[in-house]
């Protein structure tokens, strides 16, 4: 019965996996889209503040523009993320307890994505990653019933 209950969740969690990996994949792509976001939101800001008294200094702008899009950037979460996904199996593939290891993983996954989310600009990313922060706590859930 455990046998059968392990093989179980090890496809539910192969499922949920792939899954998080296609909406990373999503988040991944919108991410590029920020800096740009971020210049048009900066712009928009200043002609409202200015009412369009004041000269937009277009390098200052884009200097602008660019902390902005720096302090955005979630490419190294991505980085970490994918890295969790792999460890994640790795640890699945492995015959040793796991249950513990997979617990920390998915404090460090989550932690990933809630600093995707506090950086994103985007609402359609903002919702991917609360959907991936769902999957996460249905994993965390199930990693429960893991030795």
């Amino acid at each position: 019965m455990r046998r059968v209950e392990g093989d179980n969740l090890a496809e539910d969690f192969r499922q949920r996996l792939d899954g998080i990996a296609v909406m990373l994949a999503k988040i991944e792509a919108q991410a590029d889209q920020v800096p740009a976001l971020a210049r048009q939101r900066l712009v928009e800001r200043i002609e409202a503040l200015t009412r369009g008294i004041v000269e937009i200094d277009e390098t200052r702008i884009s200097q602008e523009a660019a902390l902005l899009a720096d302090r955005s950037d979630i490419s190294e979460e991505i980085v970490r993320a994918k890295s969790h996904i792999q460890q994640f199996r790795s640890l699945m593939a492995d015959d040793a307890p796991a249950g513990r290891p997979l617990n920390f993983l998915l404090q460090e996954f989550n932690r990933e994505f809630n600093t995707m989310g506090a950086k994103s600009g985007k609402a359609a990313m903002s919702h991917t990653i609360v959907a991936v922060k769902s999957e996460l706590e249905k994993l965390r859930e199930q990693v429960q019933n893991v030795e």
